[in-house]
Formats: C-alpha cells, structure tokens, sequence
C-alpha cells in the first residue's frame, strides 16, 4: 500500500500544478467547451480523491495489504481497543499523522462544499424574494424560466437558479429594455436560460467551493477560474442557436450582471479566448480528439477510484 500511497501523492502533485497550467491555455476550449469542462471536472474529483487518499493509505498500510482490509483490521483493533497490536503491527506515529491528515482534509473539504452551498442557497432564496417583491414579470414573454424586470437604469441581466428550471429567475432591468432592440434581447434572455437549463451554477458552486477549501492551490485557483469562463462559453452556443453573432456580441457589450451579487448564476465573463471565439468561428474538435477527451477523463476518475477500492 506504501507504493500506491506514493503514486497517488505524485497523481494529486500532477493534478495541483503543472496540468491545471497546461490546460487552462490550452487551445481546444474554445472549439469543445464541453469537452474541457469534461476535463477540468475529472482533474477536480480525480485530485481531490488523489489528495485525500494519499496519506489515508499510507497511514493504514501496516494494517492490511489493501485498503478495504485495512480500514477492517483498524477499525476492528480500535473497537477491542487493542492498542498493543500496534507495535506488532509496526505502526509509527507518522502513520497516524498521515491517517489523521487525510481524514482532516476530506472532512474539511465536505465541510467547505456543505458551507458554500447553504451559504448559496441562503444568498439566493432571499435575492429570488426582493426580486419578486421589487420587480414586474415581462410583458409578452414565451420563456420557460420566470422573467422579471427591475426598475434599474443600468443595464442589467443574470439569473437566479432555482431547484428546478420552473423555479428560477432570469432577472432584467428597465435600462437593458431600453438599450436593446427584440433580437438583441433575446440573444441575452437565450444566453441566461442556457445558464439554468445546463444547471452551470452547480460546476461552479463546486469550483468555488474547492477554491475556498484550498486557495494556495493553484489548481483551484486556475479550475475556477476555468469554468467561469467555459459556462460563458457554453450559454454562448446556446444562445447563438436561435440568435446572430452580430446580435449576441452586440447584447454582451451593452448589458452586465449584477458584480455584487454572488448568487446570480452569469458573470458575463468577457475573456480573450471568449470575444475571439464569437468573433470568429471555429470548428469543434473532431471525433478522434472527443473520443481521446472522454477517454482521458475516464482513466483519471477510474485510476484513484480503482487504487483506493480495488487495490
């Protein structure tokens, strides 16, 4: 087990720093968003797991030769309370340090994801209500989502997710009305529906929860970062759907969303690699490199997954 502890020490040091560097330049995002979204979600689970079960392994290798043995062995030892056996075992305190670590770091990690979601839902429920009580549905709307207007000079969009998509709020404001002719308004209502629809909000609740569980990584720093930026992307495409480019770069110059506001599910994140995929079209990744794309996520989740369960 001390080997598979080291491999995955090294798997979760890959995954920290020098992938999230390579990837987060990496040209193909801007012709398959999804397809790095793929990516980035594999190289945060397959981390994560990495991360955790590094020391977890390490520290119960005296215990048995796999891990599903050794939890068994420890936990069996600590229920009879034989801590004799330890010395037979050759268990070291920096066994129990490493055991220790890992299981302080998963903990806080579920504990950050926890926090940051009722932290969201909380922000959220209590925005979805003033926009209720301040605003006015859109006249003559045939959207899905719930369309609320604002009486707010500044150009304004974003949505409010909701636990299903007939809960949730696009929210616009009388100054976006006034700037924008039908088609442009409608470029941007597609683009915030994309939002809900996909339910982006959850990829980067998750990405902001990792990031605030470990902020001196750069891999949380770069994957939040990342997925702000291809979820803009990804409402892109569906608002070019039914909407011009000339209309969907129009209506993304002339409106914003709410800076101040946490719980909005849009940033309106305008980006280089962003602007130049609008401006000029690319072709989407071929069949090969998709395949190779689904492929290499695969082995990441499977890799630790396998080591940790199967090993």
């Amino acid at each position: 087990m001390t080997a598979i502890a080291l491999f995955l020490t090294a798997l979760a040091v890959l995954l920290a720093v020098p992938v999230p560097k390579l990837l987060q330049g990496a040209r193909f995002r801007t012709r398959s968003p999804w397809a790095a979204m793929l990516l980035w979600q594999a190289i945060a689970l397959a981390g994560g797991l990495s991360m955790v079960g590094a020391p977890i392994v390490y520290g119960l290798s005296p215990f048995g030769e796999n891990l599903p043995s050794a939890v068994s062995t420890a936990a069996r030892l600590t229920g009879q309370e034989d801590y004799s056996a330890l010395g037979e075992l050759d268990v070291h305190p920096w066994h129990i340090f490493a055991l220790c670590l890992g299981m302080l770091l998963g903990g806080h990690l579920l504990l950050t994801l926890v926090r940051t979601y009722a932290r969201v839902l909380t922000a959220r429920r209590r925005h979805r209500q003033l926009v209720h009580l301040l605003s006015t549905p859109l006249q003559n709307g045939d959207d899905a989502a719930d369309t609320q207007v604002i009486d707010h000079d500044a150009p304004l969009a974003y949505c409010l997710p909701g636990r299903t998509n007939a809960s949730s709020v696009t929210v616009l404001s009388r100054g976006l009305l006034e700037t924008l002719n039908e088609r442009e308004l409608a470029a941007v209502v597609a683009h915030e529906q994309t939002h809900l629809k996909q339910r982006h909000h959850l990829l980067t609740m998750a990405f902001e929860a990792w990031y605030r569980a470990l902020p001196w990584l750069p891999t949380t720093r770069y994957g939040r970062e990342a997925v702000l930026e291809l979820t803009e992307m990804l409402a892109d495409e569906g608002a070019l759907s039914t909407s011009s480019r000339q209309d969907l770069l129009r209506s993304l110059a002339l409106s914003s969303s709410d800076p101040d506001e946490p719980a909005s599910g849009s940033t309106h994140q305008i980006t280089g690699a962003r602007l130049q995929r609008l401006l000029i079209p690319q072709d989407p990744l071929g069949t090969p490199a998709l395949v190779g794309v689904v492929v290499v996520s695969a082995a990441l989740l499977a890799v630790p997954t396998g080591l940790l369960l199967l090993n």
